[in-house]
């Protein structure tokens, strides 16, 4: 999902020292439900990137985040995932972030949709090996356009080391969606 104007100008504003209006315009852009700027905003009370700690204010936006995803945004699902996954103001746990994961792929979210594909691929984080499960959950990331399955796709395309027509209008197609590898791929056979 593309971030809102109000998340890029609290951005441009943290990157310039401004940090009470970079905080302002986060919390503007997590009230209008962006799970991403509630995560940011909750890490920023929490005493980090040189924000002052406000532990109270943190675990509002905390619960405001896991509340996006409890109402069934696929975004949010994700980033939950995610923030369990790595143990990001939440716990670490897999199992937790796995339950988010399967209900942001369910909910049709392309990350989690691709995500989910690799790991059943290689039985990573507690999932067995399952190829058709994977392949299944590839194909849905690809019905949604997700850059990085556009790329894994393109590669199935290509013959004795060579990029068919199929693999370029792939590849062009992922790297238009600012997947770099797709680029490098271009670059190296487009010259």
């Amino acid at each position: 999902m593309a971030r809102s104007p109000l998340y890029h100008e609290a951005i441009g504003a943290y990157n310039a020292g401004n940090l009470v209006l970079a905080l302002q315009l986060m919390e503007d852009a997590a009230r209008q439900g962006d799970p991403v700027a509630c995560f940011e905003v909750a890490l920023w009370h929490n005493g980090t990137d040189g924000m002052p700690a406000d532990k109270v204010r943190s675990k509002q936006w905390l619960v405001r985040f896991v509340q996006l995803a409890e109402d069934g945004d696929p975004e949010a699902q994700w980033e939950v995932g995610q923030n369990y996954r790595f143990g990001n103001l939440l716990p670490q746990n897999t199992k937790r972030a796995n339950h988010w994961l399967e209900r942001s792929a369910e909910g049709g979210y392309g990350e989690a949709q691709h995500h989910l594909a690799s790991f059943l691929r290689r039985g990573a984080y507690g999932y067995p090996v399952d190829e058709d499960a994977s392949e299944m959950w590839y194909r849905r990331a690809f019905e949604q356009d997700h850059p990085e399955t556009l790329y894994l796709f393109a590669l199935r395309k290509f013959e004795d080391g060579r990029p068919t027509d199929e693999a370029i209008r792939l590849l062009k197609k992922a790297a238009e969606k600012g997947f770099h590898h797709a680029e490098c791929v271009l670059a190296s056979y487009m010259h």
